[in-house]
């Protein structure tokens, strides 16, 4: 997981301290993951079984302790398997975290970084996966806000969505920009450009130019807000079974996401 945060910011006697803290809690430091604006992430582990300690810093937890303690009140409403489970809070000697499911893949920004050529079939599939778990967020009144492929695990198959840190509850967006549609559009565009099947030139890299069909292309467009935004994931889920070409291989496996 890359930053481009200086890495270990918590270290010396804070990282003994986190130490500590977590053996009194069962748990063994492994190794870190990697960090982020407000924390670090660390591997963690409890009786063979690994879990992820998101860990805030200190001085944010001073100024912003409230905000913070929003992730997991939202974790602990969601019940998806494509979604992360809180497994315990931590607020001891100074160190405030969250302990959670360990969940399987890399993230998609992983995969860009190897070069992985996708398929249209499997952007397909990570594409209709992230809605329907879009889809269910919007029923439960949350809004993600931070779609991007940093945030999403794929092991090739599954797909997870993680870091809900920027997580809120949803406001009407009638007349306002939803980050959540142009956050899933502007994924869709990142693994299209590492595609053949939908860029047949790296030159030739705007949805215009994409092999798409035109109701594909339109459902792009109202992501980006180039066309008439969508309003709500029931529409856009509709359009996606009704449109998407390349569908009818995942529509079986996918509808009860």
């Amino acid at each position: 997981m890359k930053s481009p945060y200086q890495l270990m910011r918590l270290n010396g006697s804070r990282l003994t301290t986190l130490r500590g803290v977590l053996a009194l809690n069962g748990f063994a430091l492994v190794k870190p993951l990697g960090q982020g604006r407000f924390g670090c992430c660390y591997l963690i582990s409890r009786e063979d079984q690994d879990y992820v300690a998101k860990i805030f810093h200190s001085n944010d937890v001073k100024r912003r302790k409230t905000k913070l303690i929003w992730e997991s009140k939202f974790l602990k409403t969601i019940s998806h398997p494509a979604i992360p489970k809180l497994i315990q809070v931590i607020d001891q000697d100074g160190c405030f975290g969250l302990v959670m499911q360990k969940m399987p893949g890399q993230t998609l920004d992983d995969w860009l970084a190897w070069d992985y050529a996708f398929s249209k079939t499997e952007i397909t599939n990570i594409f209709y996966q992230l809605i329907a778990v879009m889809d269910y967020l919007e029923n439960l009144g949350i809004s993600h806000r931070d779609i991007k492929v940093d945030n999403i695990l794929w092991t090739g198959e599954q797909l997870s969505l993680i870091d809900f840190g920027s997580a809120r509850k949803m406001v009407s967006f009638d007349t306002h920009f939803n980050p959540d549609f142009w956050g899933i559009g502007d994924v869709f565009m990142r693994l299209a450009l590492n595609c053949d099947e939908i860029t047949a030139s790296p030159n030739h890299g705007g949805i215009e130019q994409f092999n798409l069909s035109e109701e594909e292309r339109l459902v792009i467009k109202r992501l980006l807000y180039i066309e008439k935004p969508y309003q709500n994931f029931r529409v856009l889920r509709a359009d996606i079974i009704q449109h998407w070409e390349s569908l009818h291989i995942f529509k079986q496996s996918y509808t009860n996401l």
